[in-house]
């Protein structure tokens, strides 16, 4: 008896090894910080469904931006030293512009992946040792936080907007001037009349306070605002394919419910940001008929630019399938 149950014992100390010895951390960089409300409900939010999921063998451990820069972080994670990426397309044109178009294409989660967009970005992600795994929209987009309302040219004629590459084709075609900085100097640049506007997501006015220097915030909102998650492709190959499977279904799932999410969180915060006294100052009709396809056109522009005949793919396809405004 006492042999028996000293077999069981180590039967049991052998599969408690046996199952720590195949749980998996992954590592995920992410381009922000948990105080940005898209990280604990995409990036935060996959890992511990993907930990649950998978029984534990799967679990991810978090780094943020002070680990290594927003701008910088495509390529460590293309070479292994991280396996995953929650970031915005935005944050890496100088390297390719493919995933920052998803911000010129229809927030329709289940159209987008059955249009086949998703495997021509990841096709060409691939190219940088990189998968997509999935795309989570924010359920709004852009708009412009001004000093003054919207004159009579219904545009923004002669003003000098701060904006980063996602705007400036947008505000050099209304009529503005590009003023590029960071967006710790928003606050001060506003206050001092640096700049007369600041482009920046619909999200975001609260959390930095801009509504104490600016008055007027734009309407109609254009383009919408997307958050991206890669893997490391040699990462993703290291996985079973239950694995993978677990890992794009939970993706697809947050695609989805995050999406209904943030359309509750996007309106709570609109109606916070016009309680701090943010009025609505909206853009003439003409521009306001046209503002999201001149948003779009500019997108596609860069993204054809810098990430060539995969680039043209993409937006083909998105016309094709009826999913982009330009």
């Amino acid at each position: 008896m006492k042999m028996l149950k000293q077999g069981m014992c180590a039967a049991a100390i052998l599969a408690a090894s046996t199952v720590s010895g195949h749980a998996e951390t992954l590592t995920m960089l992410s381009s922000w910080d948990e105080s940005y409300n898209a990280v604990p409900v995409f990036a935060q939010g996959f890992a511990e469904r993907l930990e649950e999921k998978s029984g534990g063998a799967l679990e991810v451990e978090m780094r943020g931006p002070e680990t290594v820069s927003p701008f910088e972080q495509l390529q460590p994670v293309s070479a292994g030293l991280f396996d995953m990426l929650f970031t915005h397309g935005a944050y890496h044109l100088g390297e390719t512009a493919m995933a920052f178009g998803m911000d010129a294409v229809t927030d329709d989660p289940e159209a987008r992946r059955e249009s086949g967009i998703y495997d021509v970005i990841d096709a060409h992600y691939q190219k940088r040792n990189l998968k997509l795994i999935g795309v989570f929209s924010a359920a709004s987009g852009y708009h412009i936080m001004l000093r003054e309302p919207i004159g009579e040219d219904g545009a923004l004629e002669g003003r000098k907007i701060r904006a980063s590459g996602t705007y400036h084709d947008l505000v050099q075609e209304l009529g503005g001037s590009v003023v590029t900085l960071p967006a710790s100097e928003i606050y001060s640049a506003l206050e001092r009349g640096v700049v007369d506007g600041a482009a920046w997501p619909v999200f975001g006015a609260m959390d930095y306070k801009w509504y104490e220097v600016a008055d007027y915030m734009t309407r109609p909102t254009f383009g919408v605002t997307n958050l991206s998650l890669f893997m490391n492709l040699d990462s993703w190959n290291g996985l079973s394919e239950e694995q993978q499977a677990m890992v794009v279904d939970t993706a697809k799932e947050l695609e989805v419910e995050g999406r209904m999410h943030f359309e509750e969180l996007w309106d709570q915060e609109d109606k916070a940001m016009q309680e701090a006294g943010l009025e609505i100052t909206q853009f003439g009709d003409e521009t306001a008929e046209n503002v999201n396809a001149i948003f779009a056109a500019g997108i596609w522009k860069q993204v054809e630019g810098k990430a060539g005949e995969d680039g043209k793919a993409f937006h083909d396809l998105a016309v094709e399938k009826g999913l982009t405004a330009n």
